[in-house]
Formats: C-alpha cells, sequence, structure tokens
C-alpha cells in the first residue's frame, strides 16, 4: 500500500468523522426543537383542574345547564339546606327548581327561598304534602346575574332523602317570541311595590305592535293574602292614553296595538306587591308585526310577513372586531420539525459524500 493510498483513507476516515459530528448537532438541535413545544405546554398546564377544585361540588352531572343535581338528607335537627352565594346565575333566564322525596314511608312540606346577588329575598314555594317520587318543579326568571343564595327549610316529622336539581333553562320570553319576529324590545326588570317601568318607544302609522308582559318569579302560597297586581298605560304621540289594565293580578299577558300616527309612544306598567311580597321579576317586550292593511288577523302566524326595518329612537349598533385565532396542534409540529431535520441531514450527508469522493479522486 502506498502513501497515496493511505492518504485516501485518512481523508475518508476525517470525512466519515465530519459526517457524524455534524449529524450528531443536527439530532441535537431537533431535539431542542422538540422540547420547545413540549416545554410550554409542561409550564402552561389546563385550568381544568383548578376550575374544578374552586367549583362546588353539586352535582355529577354532566350538562353544564345542570348547576344542582344530588341527594340531600333532612333531619328533625337539621332541616335546612343551605347554598350560600355559591350558584351561579345568568341574567335574563328561565331556571327550574326541582324537588323530589326518595325514601319510603315519608313526606314533608318544603319551602323554598333565593337570594339575588344584592341580597333582595324571593320566596318562590311552599310545596306542601310531598311524599315519595312527588315531584316539584318551580320556575324562576332571573334579572340581575351573580352568585345567588338557595335556602331549601323542610318541615318533617322523620329523616328523609330529597333529590334536588337546578337546571338553567331558556332565555326569557324565548317560548312566546317566533325566531322570525321583530323584537324592537326585550328585558326584565326588578319590581318593589310602587316601582314604575316606562319606555319611549319611536312607532310608525298604520302598524300591529304586539306586547308582551310576563311575571317570571313565583309567588309562595305561604305568603297568606298575598298577590302582585299591575296597572299598564300607553300613551300615544299625543298624549292620549290608553287604559291596556288597571289592578289586575297578571301571570301573562300580551295584547296588539295599531298606531294612527308615526311619532314617539310611551308605555307605562306599575306593579304593586302586597302580604310580605319583597320584589317580583317582570318581562316586557315589544314586537313589530306589521302593515295592518296586510294583516287580517294579528293573532295569526303571517306566513310571508312583510319585509320592513324597524325604527327605534336613538339606535344603539354594537360593533365588535371579528378575531380569527389559529391553532397548530402539538403533533402537527413535532411532525412538520422532525421530518424538516431527516430531509436536512439527508442532503448535508450527500453533500458531504460528494465533496469527499471529489477530494479523494485529487
Amino acid at each position: 500500500m502506498n502513501l497515496k493510498n493511505w492518504e485516501c483513507m485518512d481523508i475518508k476516515q476525517v470525512h466519515k468523522y465530519k459526517i457524524s459530528r455534524i449529524s450528531l448537532l443536527l439530532l441535537f438541535f431537533t431535539s431542542l426543537l422538540l422540547l420547545v413545544p413540549l416545554s410550554s405546554t409542561i409550564s402552561n398546564p389546563s385550568l381544568t383542574k383548578e376550575e374544578h377544585i374552586n367549583k362546588p361540588q353539586l352535582h355529577t352531572n354532566s350538562n353544564s345547564n345542570v348547576l344542582v343535581d344530588k341527594v340531600y338528607i333532612f333531619t328533625v335537627n337539621d332541616p335546612t339546606l343551605t347554598f350560600d352565594s355559591n350558584i351561579y346565575l345568568e341574567r335574563v333566564h328561565y331556571y327550574y327548581i326541582s324537588v323530589k322525596i326518595v325514601t319510603p314511608d315519608d313526606e314533608c312540606h318544603m319551602r323554598i327561598l333565593i337570594l339575588d346577588p344584592v341580597g333582595d329575598p324571593y320566596e318562590i314555594t311552599n310545596e306542601t304534602d310531598m311524599v315519595q317520587d312527588d315531584l316539584r318543579e318551580i320556575s324562576f326568571g332571573t334579572v340581575l346575574s351573580g352568585n345567588y343564595s338557595f335556602l331549601f327549610e323542610a318541615v318533617l316529622t322523620d329523616i328523609l332523602n330529597v333529590h334536588i336539581r337546578i337546571e338553567k333553562g331558556e332565555k326569557v320570553l324565548d317560548d312566546k317570541i317566533r325566531p322570525d319576529e321583530t323584537v324592537l324590545y326585550n328585558n326584565v326588570t326588578k319590581f318593589k311595590t310602587g316601582d314604575v317601568f316606562e319606555i319611549k318607544m319611536y312607532l310608525e302609522s298604520d302598524k300591529y305592535y304586539k306586547i308582551l308582559i310576563e311575571r317570571i318569579s313565583t309567588i309562595s302560597l305561604s305568603l297568606g293574602n298575598s298577590s302582585v297586581t299591575m296597572d299598564h298605560d300607553l300613551w300615544d304621540p299625543l298624549q292620549n292614553q290608553n287604559k291596556i289594565f288597571e289592578n289586575e293580578n297578571v301571570t301573562y299577558s300580551h295584547y296588539d296595538f295599531g298606531t294612527a300616527m308615526s311619532g314617539i309612544y310611551t308605555f307605562n306598567l306599575v306593579v304593586f306587591l302586597k302580604a310580605g311580597i319583597k320584589c317580583t321579576n317582570v318581562a316586557f317586550a315589544l314586537i313589530a308585526k306589521g302593515n295592518i292593511a296586510n294583516i287580517i288577523d294579528p293573532n295569526d302566524p303571517d306566513p310571508n310577513p312583510p319585509e320592513e326595518t324597524p325604527i327605534i329612537e336613538n339606535p344603539v349598533i354594537n360593533t365588535t372586531e371579528s378575531k380569527v385565532e389559529y391553532f397548530i396542534p402539538l403533533e402537527a409540529t413535532i411532525g412538520v420539525v422532525v421530518g424538516c431535520g431527516i430531509v436536512v441531514v439527508f442532503l448535508i450527508v450527500i453533500i458531504v459524500r460528494r465533496r469527499g469522493k471529489n477530494t479523494g479522486a485529487l
């Protein structure tokens, strides 16, 4: 073997050493790139565990609308159950509270009291003569969003188990308003005795408008001669008064009103509470029905309602910027990085080998 052959062997060994070193460096940097998304995932864990710890354990139901779904024990010495400001309710929604005895040979009465986020009480029911599997359900419509307190008080002679469920329902008046109807106003108000609700709306001439009024918080019969009465007036632009009803015990009412002129109309509602009722919640909605000439009966749904743009005094238009967020899964990121790394290593190896052949030939 001559000197030239020895030199060629040394050159090949050097190139093999260089290739191995370059490959190791590339693998090292590729590993660092793979660890970056993994470390970010570890340093930013999901908040699900923290939220689970902070959230009261009121049920095991996976339905997010079910706030409470559990069986509780009531005894003679401890006949009350309190959820103290730890149940969040969203405004302008119905909530359904149900109670049911689930032990045999037991009976009781059940009083339910709700305190809203500012501490105002709602004595919603006093269920009497409850026996096993006798389900009682009460609805409650909210005005405020926030944490509510619930008090369940049983009148009983022996220990018993009661299944309690609180579930979020639909938005207030959604079950009474068709999707194709043009809603000009829809809101809820909390009333204490003598409170006056008043809104002013611009209405067009020769149009039919539908008005909905509903008391959305129930009143317990245990309050004796309790009652909620209302006065409701409507004033046209010339200040002509239309008395819709007076001193009526209203749970739900609706009527249609046809306009003779365009202008500002005033809707007035006064609520009177009697026999220990502290407050009640009332929903009010105004819906545009269309041209009177095109409507034979305002109570019949119009299959082809006239197209019109409702005119509202001082309309408020909320505009929000649309934001689009893009997310690349971790698996896709790893696949792309590894694939690119392999291609780069392969290209470098080919280039180095070709240079090695050229060098060895010299």
